[in-house]
């Protein structure tokens, strides 16, 4: 199975300023619709392809309310 957004990407640039464990990443992750079916290499190849790693997760941003 694979993503159909990459998981580091939208981790990258999305799941990580939510905060370790958060809801919002744990539905992504759980969301069926976010996945197609396709063989493991392919998809271990085409992951290695991209060279993404992931970030550290983002600092809190206090001067924005709600987040």
């Amino acid at each position: 199975m694979a993503h159909a957004v990459g998981a580091v990407t939208w981790r990258n640039n999305i799941g990580r300023y939510y905060g370790p464990k958060a809801q919002e990443v744990r539905e992504f992750m759980l969301n069926p619709d976010n996945y197609t079916l396709q063989p493991s290499s392919i998809n271990r190849a085409q992951g290695a392809g991209f060279r993404q790693t992931y970030l550290p997760p983002a600092l809190p941003d206090f001067t924005k309310p709600g987040r």
